[in-house]
């Protein structure tokens, strides 16, 4: 065979290990560097695999027919004369198992690419399929996202309408409270008038007493006895009237209370506005309650107030009558001035 005779390596020949691959192939044998250098004896793998490949190399240059030796005619010849028979024939049968080999492999090589190929295509099909199906949720999301989003606002909108009405509410609350201090301030004066009235009531009492003392000395203890009892109903009277004004201000207290306690859960609990509206009424309804029972005591005070009256003058009519039977008028007492005038004895 023609083949360059360059020194490559340590004492190891290019025509070494050609010569030890064709006797390893002669054998039917697969030339490998550890068979070539076995034949040879000697070498290491690193000068021994170049070798070898610049051996199969020229190997298909040398297994071709005569005269077609790099496409050209009636070169080459020589160089396939230079191989034995047998090693010619066990090269050529060994070419074609390596072509048969290597079309078998790019066969199943393309087999397997194409169903790594159809299977790519079927994962590419399924997670398109995906896609659009995760698409089409997160568009039917997002309608029922904006259509939630609507019904929120328009509640929100109902909302603010129905804070707007109880602020108006709470409004003519804070006007009634307002009417009602007003209220509570006319009566505590109205009491204090009746207080005056009463202490009025009660000098032109004294005065009267006194006057009766001179003339009926006799009934002077029996007189005191019920001036003291008209004093006990008079600090009873007081008594229970200012009761009434701790009662009614504890009243009105626990009103404002609640009205305070509504507003900070109308601030807070807007949607509970049916609770808040019925809390409301019981209010108005414990506030006409407060004013019907402030009224009830106003009229059992002056009622009692008219009792009392009505039992002086009983009393006064009386000790008005002289030791030996006369009959004393007593006077008509329309005003304090008229009962410090003196009485017309009458017969």
């Amino acid at each position: 065979m023609s083949i360059q005779n360059p020194r490559v390596g340590r004492g190891v020949q290019l025509e070494e290990v050609a010569t030890a691959a064709d006797a390893v192939l002669a054998q039917g044998e697969r030339p490998t560097i550890e068979r070539v250098r076995a034949q040879l004896g000697r070498g290491s793998p690193n000068t021994v695999g170049p070798m070898l490949d610049v051996w199969y190399a020229s190997l298909a240059r040398r297994l071709l027919p005569e005269g077609e030796v790099d496409g050209a005619p009636g070169q080459g010849g020589g160089a396939q004369a230079t191989l034995p028979a047998p090693v010619l024939r066990a090269a050529k049968a060994l070419w074609g198992r390596a072509q048969q080999h290597a079309h078998e492999q790019a066969g199943d090589a393309l087999r397997l690419e194409r169903e790594a190929l159809e299977q790519h295509r079927g994962q590419l099909a399924a997670e398109r399929l995906a896609l659009e199906t995760d698409q089409q949720r997160l568009h039917e999301r997002a309608e029922a996202l904006a259509a939630a989003l609507s019904a929120k606002d328009e509640q929100l909108r109902h909302l603010g309408h129905q804070l707007s009405d109880l602020q108006q509410t709470l409004a003519g609350r804070d006007t009634e409270m307002a009417v009602l201090h007003a209220a509570r301030a006319a009566m505590a004066q109205s009491l204090q008038t009746e207080r005056d009235r009463l202490r009025e009531l009660a000098e032109g009492h004294r005065q009267e007493r006194e006057r009766l003392e001179q003339r009926a000395t006799a009934h002077e203890k029996r007189l005191l006895e019920d001036v003291d009892r008209a004093r006990q109903d008079v600090k009873r009277l007081s008594q229970q009237l200012a009761d009434d004004n701790k009662k009614a201000a504890k009243a009105l207290l626990e009103a404002q209370e609640q009205l305070q306690a509504q507003r900070v859960q109308v601030s807070v609990l807007g949607a509970e506005n049916a609770g808040l509206a019925r809390e409301l009424a019981a209010a108005r309804e414990e506030i006409k309650v407060v004013k019907l029972q402030q009224e009830q005591y106003r009229q059992d005070t002056a009622q009692l107030l008219m009792e009392l009256n009505a039992r002086l003058s009983r009393e006064e009519d009386t000790a008005a009558k002289p030791r030996g039977g006369a009959a004393i008028k007593p006077a008509t007492r329309k005003s304090p001035t008229q009962a410090k005038s003196k009485p017309t004895a009458t017969r």
